[in-house]
Formats: C-alpha cells, structure tokens, sequence
C-alpha cells in the first residue's frame, strides 16, 4: 500500500479550512470568475480547495495560508506546476466565454 493521502489524515481539519474558504466566498485565485459554491462536488465549476505550494511538492494541505479557493476545472489544468517552474508558461487560464 501507498502513501496515506495527507489532505485525509486529518478530516476534521480539513473540513474547517474548506468551510471557512467558502464562507468568504472568495472568486477562483487561478482564472479570477466567481465561483457558485452552491454547484456539487463533481461539477466543473463547483468549488475546490486548491494548495498553492501542491502536497507532492512539500506543501501543507491544512496551513491557511497554504490554500486558496479555486473551480475544480481550473485546479485540475493547473495540476501539480507552481510559478517559475519551466512548464508553466501555460498555466494562465483565460477563458474567452462562459463554459
């Protein structure tokens, strides 16, 4: 068996970090749209917490200041890259019309 996955490791954590991110009701800090946080889990434009330094990089997933708010379509494309990194010239996500 693998790694136990550390944003789990600590549910209770965890879901207060998401719920205080939500409760500000910040827009997606990756494509700057608002994000409808009432939209479910799986949508593409439903809320997720999103780690600015990624987990698989030696970021903390339950440091506040670690996290921000993001659309899980936009987490996802962003995947594990951070600014600087030599393939990240493509990380900036415009859109040119509402999904």
């Amino acid at each position: 068996m693998g790694k136990p996955n550390p944003r789990t490791k600590n549910g209770h954590a965890r879901r207060k970090l998401r719920a205080r991110l939500s409760a500000e009701g910040r827009a997606c800090h990756l494509c700057g749209r608002v994000i409808d946080y009432s939209l479910p889990a799986g949508d593409p434009m439903s809320f997720e917490v999103d780690e600015l330094v990624p987990v698989s990089r030696g970021g903390d997933p339950l440091d506040y200041m670690n996290v921000d708010a993001a659309h899980r379509i936009c987490n996802q494309r962003r995947g594990n890259r951070m600014p600087g990194d030599a393939r990240s010239r493509r990380l900036q996500i415009t859109r040119s019309r509402a999904w």
